[in-house]
């Protein structure tokens, strides 16, 4: 009985130490291919953040907070908003504000308190009230079923679109669907971490545990995808279906609000060139979630999808702040590629406040 306790106990004891083993080896291989350690790298937010959605994939979940080690605070409020509680009901004598977007509107990277779209309520004052809804990942396509379904229930009197980055990932993507749901929809699964299990966040061997049960166990079968590029892929020749997909759902985005009563704010995205350059020198690199584009010409593709928010909006006869192409947002505006920093909130917000003042609503 006695040897079998112990023999028992020898096996536990091997089973412990391979694990540690296994663990240990995997936590070197995670800091030679990522450059951090993953017990020590920062949780992700979007792990509590989101939840799935009908038809838009992943929303904010309604309620949700998650505040980091480094003390950065998201916070949903009760209606799936990014921010402070807001009244359904509009106040009377105020001027509703609602922007939308990708995860630079939602703002990653920053606290509740030091987003663009707080700081833009803040300097437009009492009169006007901001409501957030950006969401990462979202396209204009996202955006437009925002606009179409969800705005009725707000009734804002101004609507903010910064858009194109997200699009921009459908750039030489062969055969691309009108909306978006070969790509671009499905990898939002991943994305906004829809999967069901979620534990492991800090082992290296959890993760890939997790890994293997939601691939091939109980993954979505809508999460998964398989793409391929153009014959232009990874060259700068325009890829003339992207683009006329992102003009038409601008127009139809631009038309949805005329319907309801909003006037429409469109906003080129602004995006951080200089480090781009800096991280391209290395060579022909890749930023995974634009798969068909070289990081060196992103700065270029950029401009296309910009130019042709501006087209759209001339020829719709709709607003279009130029203005912040016109700023100098150097490398300290932004935390990474396209999230703003504090100081990037700050002064974007300072530019749409002055563009909003200065164009007021008839």
């Amino acid at each position: 009985m006695r040897k079998g306790i112990l023999r028992f106990l020898g096996i536990l004891l091997y089973i412990a130490v391979l694990l540690i083993g296994i663990e240990i080896t995997c936590q070197i291989a995670y800091r030679v291919t990522a450059n951090k350690w993953l017990f020590l790298a920062e949780e992700e937010p979007h792990h509590y953040l989101f939840k799935k959605h009908p038809y838009l994939v992943g929303v904010p979940k309604p309620g949700a907070t998650f505040t980091s080690k480094n003390g950065i605070t998201f916070t949903n409020n009760s209606l799936g908003m990014r921010g402070a509680e807001i009244r359904q009901t509009k106040d009377e004598g105020r001027v509703r504000v609602v922007v939308l977007g990708g995860s630079s509107t939602y703002c990653i990277g920053v606290s509740d308190d030091q987003t663009w779209p707080y700081y833009l309520e803040k300097i437009l004052g009492s009169k006007y009230e901001v409501i957030n809804m950006g969401v990462p990942g979202y396209t204009t396509v996202e955006n437009l079923i925002q606009t179409a379904l969800w705005l009725s229930d707000i009734s804002p009197d101004i609507c903010v679109y910064y858009e194109g980055w997200n699009d921009m990932r459908n750039m030489h993507v062969k055969g691309l669907k009108p909306d978006y749901s070969d790509f671009h929809g499905r990898s939002q699964y991943d994305n906004l971490v829809l999967y069901l299990f979620k534990f492991g966040n800090k082992s290296a061997t959890l993760r890939f545990l997790r890994k293997i049960v939601n691939t091939f166990l109980i993954k979505d079968p809508d999460g998964g995808y398989s793409i391929e590029g153009t014959p232009s892929k990874f060259t700068v020749e325009p890829d003339k279906r992207s683009l006329l997909l992102y003009a038409r759902n601008l127009k139809l985005i631009l038309a949805l609000c005329r319907a309801q009563g909003i006037r429409p704010i469109m906003v080129p995205q602004i995006i951080n060139e200089q480090r781009l350059a800096r991280d391209a020198m290395e060579g022909d690199k890749v930023f995974f979630w634009i798969p068909y584009v070289k990081m060196r010409d992103l700065g270029a593709t950029m401009k296309l999808y910009n130019n042709e928010m501006k087209q759209v909006c001339a020829a719709e006869g709709a607003d279009f702040v130029a203005e912040v192409l016109d700023e100098d947002f150097d490398d300290s505006c932004f935390y990474d590629y396209v999230h703003f920093s504090k100081k990037g909130n700050e002064k974007f917000a300072a530019i749409l406040a002055d563009y909003i003042t200065k164009h007021p609503t008839p």
